[in-house]
């Protein structure tokens, strides 16, 4: 692939024989690919953490142009947001937002002292915080030994998802991508109160659409379990929002070297979409161990 060396970038298709909408109606996956592709070349954050490149978590929804003109149907040179201003951006820990676009990293603490920390602190309880003005996060003083605390980047994105939600071109195709799957205990969980089911029914406005990611995300404690990964991302599939419409699981992606389905009519959930991939298997390489090593 071009841009950063993931030599394994996985997008593979879930289909949910139950939902709906039983095809996936945007480009093929050869296609997706290379829309997938190219917006990482472009936008993909990094910074260095002494002096080795680091890859934060970051996700990206952004609504690609038809082009009546353009054999793949979906043309990413229609963006015309610049990729220094929103790499630059997602590296001050802001979120990024335009008309055709909004993308954001994680925000967590304490990574916000090596990645933003001439940055003003964004969040407004956040421990011993000065009350009286806005501070730096490297001003703030007092937090305990081993706190941390996160949002995690598909939810930061979807927060601000209404700058796009609100003019959707109807023959856009609406990518939403994400690094890694989002996870069991925030992100897919209903009662967690910064879940992404509610919101990212959203891209459901687009005739076309798709939910991407390329890393299993793969964690302590329960977030290991492969039922519950299985599990989690057949409710981000079939959840219905205040639309009264699933996304659908045929919507949702992974991908490495080649595009696969992570379902059909056999099975409901491919294996390889939540499994700890077996590094030994070349079919399941995941990007550089550089890359690997900083998510």
């Amino acid at each position: 692939m071009a841009g950063l060396s993931w030599t394994a970038v996985t997008l593979s298709l879930l289909l949910y024989v139950g939902n709906c909408s039983a095809d996936f109606k945007g480009p093929s996956l050869s296609e997706l690919y290379k829309l997938v592709d190219k917006i990482w070349e472009n936008y993909s954050p990094s910074y260095k953490v002494d002096n080795k490149p680091h890859y934060p978590m970051f996700s990206v929804a952004v609504s690609i142009p038809y082009n009546n003109d353009n054999n793949n149907k979906y043309d990413v040179s229609g963006i015309t947001d610049d990729a220094d201003t929103v790499k630059a951006t997602l590296l001050t820990c802001e979120v990024y937002k335009s008309e055709k676009m909004v993308a954001a990293t994680l925000l967590k603490w304490p990574d916000v002292l090596k990645q933003c920390p001439k940055r003003l602190v964004q969040w407004d309880d956040f421990p011993n915080k000065n009350e009286y003005k806005p501070i730096p996060w490297d001003q703030v003083k007092g937090v305990p030994e081993g706190f941390s605390r996160t949002d995690h980047a598909e939810y930061r994105t979807l927060t601000d998802f209404s700058t796009l939600a609100n003019i959707p071109n109807k023959n856009d195709f609406m990518l939403f991508y994400v690094l890694s799957s989002p996870c069991v205990s925030k992100c897919t969980s209903i009662t967690h109160d910064k879940n992404i089911l509610k919101m990212i029914n959203d891209i459901t406005k687009w005739k076309n659409y798709a939910v991407v990611f390329t890393n299993v995300f793969m964690a302590e404690g329960p977030q290991s379990d492969e039922k519950q990964r299985r599990e989690a991302l057949v409710r981000l599939g079939d959840y219905k929002g205040a639309h009264g419409k699933s996304i659908g699981l045929n919507n949702i992606f992974r991908c490495d070297k080649s595009c696969r389905r992570c379902s059909s009519e056999a099975i409901q959930v491919n294996p390889h979409c939540y499994k700890n991939p077996d590094k030994s298997d070349p079919s399941n390489n995941l990007p550089s161990t550089s890359f690997i090593e900083n998510l």
